[in-house]
């Protein structure tokens, strides 16, 4: 989940207060009533990526919440303006690694994230701005320095609101 933190004030961005509303495909859902993944191809380092994305505020104060496990190739949460918000792990339930990325697809910051279930959580903050966070499985052993190409990055900022 993502959060805002200014000086003096964390804003946590709750958009969810249904459940069953997918961190994906907001709006869109198949017969059974589960939200639409939402996939993006990129590479990470010069390699294959096929993360889900979290494009919408919804589905950035979603994320991974409530999931037995993170996607091989994570998730993606893109931004429409520069930020430096931290990310918490509330309701997250498995351990995560988060890359943030400038909007140029370099490497800013990584840090290692553990589940929370209780009501006060550990805020993570990059202390760098970025554009792009890609939350992965821990243990993930990719090294994350690049993500691209630029022309996809620039059509998922233009898609981010």
């Amino acid at each position: 989940m993502f959060v805002v933190r200014r000086p003096g004030v964390i804003a946590v961005l709750v958009a969810v207060a249904v459940v069953g509303v997918g961190a994906i495909g907001e709006g869109v859902r198949h017969a059974e009533g589960r939200p639409e993944v939402v996939r993006a191809k990129l590479q990470l380092d010069g390699k294959p990526l096929r993360p889900e994305l979290a494009l919408t505020p919804r589905a950035r104060g979603r994320g991974l919440m409530f999931r037995k496990r993170a996607p091989a190739d994570g998730m993606l949460f893109v931004f429409p303006a520069d930020t430096g918000g931290g990310f918490w792990m509330k309701n997250t339930l498995v351990p995560l690694s988060i890359v943030f990325f400038d909007s140029n697809g370099v490497r800013v910051r990584r840090l290692s994230m553990r589940p929370c279930t209780v009501e006060e959580c550990p805020v993570y903050l990059p202390r760098k701005r970025y554009r792009f966070a890609l939350e992965l499985p821990a243990g993930d052993s990719r090294r994350a320095q690049r993500l691209g190409p630029p022309d996809a990055l620039s059509r998922l900022l233009e898609r981010a609101r």
